[in-house]
C-alpha cells in the first residue's frame, strides 16, 4: 500500500482551528468531515493516507485519512464551520480523517489556494 501525504490549507475565517485543537485535546479524539473543495483533482486521497492541516499560515495537525470521500450535507453541519459564504463545499463531497496529533509549537506551513496539495517534507 502507497501512502501519499498531503497539506489540507484552512481560512482561519471558515473554520474555527482553535475549537477543533480544544475538543481533540479534551476528548483524545476528533473525527474531521473534510471538504474536496472545488478544484478538479487527478489523484484523491485514500483510507491511510497523512494529511498535515495548514492554517494561519502555521501546521496545526497531523491527521489520517479514515474514509473515501461521499456526497452529503454533513460537511456543512460541523459545529467549527463557521463564515459564509463557504462556496469550496458547494458539492457536498466530503471524506473523514481523524487527528492523530496536534502540534503545541506549530511551524509554518503556508497554505495555498486549492483545498488540497500533496505534502513535501523539507
Amino acid at each position: 500500500m502507497n501512502v501519499t501525504t498531503w497539506k489540507v490549507s484552512w481560512n482561519k475565517q471558515k473554520y474555527d482551528y482553535k475549537g477543533i485543537i480544544e475538543s481533540f485535546k479534551r476528548d483524545n479524539e476528533y473525527i474531521i468531515k473534510q471538504s474536496k473543495g472545488m478544484a478538479i483533482m487527478r489523484n484523491l486521497p485514500t483510507i491511510g493516507d497523512y494529511v498535515y492541516v495548514s492554517c494561519n499560515k502555521l501546521k496545526l495537525m497531523k491527521c489520517i485519512v479514515i474514509s473515501d470521500f461521499t456526497i452529503g450535507p454533513e460537511e456543512k453541519l460541523d459545529i467549527y464551520n463557521i463564515g459564509n459564504p463557504r462556496n469550496h463545499t458547494d458539492n457536498n463531497t466530503y471524506l473523514k480523517m481523524k487527528i492523530l496529533e496536534t502540534f503545541d509549537e506549530p511551524t509554518t506551513l503556508k497554505g495555498c489556494q486549492r483545498t488540497w496539495s500533496k505534502y513535501k517534507e523539507v
